[in-house]
């Protein structure tokens, strides 16, 4: 263990040469840019405009990700030459110096431009979104070398990062709750509470199991698949919370469970209405009605059927 921390060490000292040289470069570029934008906006009398803070900010968080990238990609280049290292403890530093990066930039760094203050509030929820993608993105790229890394090991063949997509980036069962969370604020724990009347543990798995995938439909562009899942899902729930009230709906079809919920006063009318829509959702996506662009349902749609999960999750009462 001694030897292979020498071996990292050394190694992120090589990498740090090279990123204080690139850094330099970046940051030089920065400051040359900066000015340029601040005097376009003061030609055309609108330096204290929003539009001139988000070009501030867009600049100043291009320069963050050119460090970030140059940071993983040096990291991951030199620590790759090393061949006996633990590849997840190695990962591990890789994205907490990635990550520290991310925080120390993140603050002052972004919100360092002429202007008023009075776009505080924009700038710290800019900020705050950002740094969750940037994170996020820091994960996945150390992911990625990771799987480079365990498949040398093994003597498999490596794929490019170029050559990985986004979609099989993404396809991480942990990572996506992480994302889930971000995204709608509901950790699974949470929602796994929200849904305490479904007392059957496989019912439990396939719930959770169902909710995930809908959200990975979602989030790589399967709109349509995302959004017949995310209704099945509600419709279920809606059947199994009717079932521990000891409510029998009229009739056991979606609909049915919508009303039966509103004549029992158990969801708020604007959930109701929610439901009612994703339903409509649900069955315009048949083959036979997918018949013009009117139709395609967007990934907006999709995030939007998936966050109904939650938010109709929230309802149920005990």
């Amino acid at each position: 263990m001694v030897d292979i921390e020498i071996k990292m060490r050394n190694a992120f000292k090589l990498s740090d040469l090279l990123y204080s040289r690139e850094k330099d470069k970046i940051l030089s570029d920065l400051e040359k840019d900066l000015p340029r934008i601040s005097r376009k906006y003061q030609l055309s009398g609108g330096l204290n405009s929003s539009m001139h803070v988000n070009n501030i900010l867009d600049r100043r968080l291009e320069a963050i990700k050119q460090l970030v990238n140059f940071r993983i990609k040096l990291d991951t280049q030199k620590i790759d030459e090393i061949v006996d290292i633990i590849t997840v403890e190695i990962s591990e530093k890789i994205f907490e110096k990635a990550k520290q990066l991310i925080k120390d930039q993140m603050g002052n760094f972004c919100r360092r431009f002429p202007g008023s203050d009075s776009y505080l509030d924009l700038i710290n929820s800019r900020v705050k979104d950002e740094k969750n993608k940037l994170i996020n993105y820091a994960k996945r790229e150390v992911d990625i070398f990771k799987k480079q890394s365990e498949s040398k090991k093994h003597g498999k063949k490596v794929f490019n990062v170029i050559s990985i997509t986004e979609k099989e980036k993404q396809f991480s069962t942990l990572n996506a709750w992480g994302r889930i969370k971000i995204e709608f604020g509901v950790s699974k724990l949470t929602f796994g509470r929200k849904i305490y009347f479904i007392k059957d543990k496989f019912k439990r798995k396939i719930i959770f199991r169902d909710t995930l995938n809908a959200y990975m439909l979602a989030e790589n562009g399967f709109s349509k698949s995302a959004v017949i899942l995310a209704g099945s899902i509600i419709e279920e729930l809606l059947r199994l919370y009717l079932k521990h009230k000891n409510i029998s709906p009229s009739n056991n079809t979606f609909d049915g469970y919508i009303k039966a919920c509103e004549k029992h006063g158990l969801l708020k009318s604007g959930i109701s209405n929610l439901s009612h829509s994703f339903r409509y959702f649900r069955n315009i996506v048949h083959l036979e009605k997918e018949m013009s662009s009117k139709y395609t349902i967007s990934k907006a749609t999709a995030k939007g059927a998936v966050s109904s999960i939650f938010t109709i999750s929230n309802d149920f009462l005990r």
